[in-house]
């Protein structure tokens, strides 16, 4: 009899002790939300993230702070999520960056803060290919014309990127596994001087984004020689992809959502479901396909598939950058 006392008091607390979390889940949300942009402001994520947050509010009945936690390729933004409480009241705008700054520190031996596991993936709203750009009046044509060139001057094309082993450093390195190719790489801190770079002939090319890289095409400044995926573009229709050229080099610059590991399943729930309905909402898409992107979503199912994926192949080029990078 007392163990039957015994066990139904321990089941009480636990029901009791469960019953605000279930509470708090199902009244979701109750106050604002802060949604975490680990990148500078003014680039992809930050104008996909504050266009998710306009679109979500009225979704989610509250307002949704965009706040920018920069340093570290990602890692500092990331921290501050994956180490937030599990409440939904803390958000990341996620993108390959992630992987990127993981995988960097794995392939150097390094313990990294924090990994993809220590997330709950939400939704990924785009899969933005990377476009390999040159200035407007460069004399290729096609990219096979750069290729070409370039296996002539082995080690003299020099390549600018928005960081050391990010999202439009990795691309290029892969581009250059893929074709046998030896570059020179500038990084700067952020796209927009790296774009600055190529149109000032300071560097012969780079590997950039639609957003940001269409209006500058379109306004004279710069020539786009491949789509560095498998379809084509709808905004550059005429533009081949790598793939059509018969090179391996695909990387998709996503950017979606994150929550930390252990949110309640119900906000969750709610949050992967606001996801969905912002994809569709053209006060969402407006935003991202005028300036030339597409948007495409991924479930949060597809989305951690895709960043397991992805993973092993960043973290096998990272291995071999490690070999060659400065040792401290």
């Amino acid at each position: 009899m007392k163990r039957f006392v015994s066990t139904a008091v321990v089941i009480g607390v636990i029901v009791f002790g469960l019953i605000p979390v279930l509470c708090s889940a199902a009244e979701y949300p109750t106050k604002p939300i802060t949604l975490i942009n680990p990148m500078a402001p003014g680039g992809t994520l930050d104008l996909q993230g504050r266009a998710f947050a306009a679109a979500a509010e009225k979704y989610l009945g509250q307002p949704i702070v965009v706040t920018n936690k920069v340093g570290a390729t990602g890692m500092v933004g990331g921290s501050a999520v994956a180490s937030a409480p599990p409440d939904g009241y803390t958000l990341l705008v996620a993108s390959v960056n992630i992987t990127n700054a993981v995988e960097w520190e794995n392939a150097n031996g390094r313990k990294p803060p924090f990994t993809r596991h220590d997330f709950a993936p939400i939704a990924a709203f785009t899969m933005s290919p990377t476009l390999v750009i040159v200035p407007a009046d460069s004399p290729y044509k096609t990219l096979n014309d750069f290729i070409a060139d370039a296996k002539s001057k082995p080690g003299k094309f020099a390549f600018c990127s928005g960081g050391l082993y990010g999202m439009s450093h990795l691309p290029i390195e892969i581009f250059a596994k893929a074709t046998g190719l030896k570059f020179r790489h500038v990084p700067f801190a952020g796209g927009g001087p790296c774009l600055t770079a190529v149109i000032g002939k300071h560097v012969e090319f780079a590997f950039q984004y639609p957003p940001t890289t269409l209006p500058l095409v379109k306004g004279g400044k710069l020539k786009v020689l491949a789509v560095a995926g498998n379809k084509r573009l709808k905004a550059i229709p005429d533009v081949p992809t790598t793939k059509e050229l018969g090179i391996d080099a695909e990387y998709y610059g996503w950017v979606g959502l994150m929550a930390p590991k252990n949110t309640p399943a119900p906000i969750l729930a709610k949050l992967r479901d606001v996801a969905q309905k912002v994809v569709n909402d053209k006060a969402f898409v407006d935003p991202i396909e005028k300036p030339g992107d597409e948007v495409q979503y991924l479930n949060h199912e597809e989305l951690a598939k895709w960043m397991d994926k992805e993973s092993k192949i960043i973290y096998a080029v990272d291995v071999e950058l490690a070999k060659d990078a400065p040792k401290k």
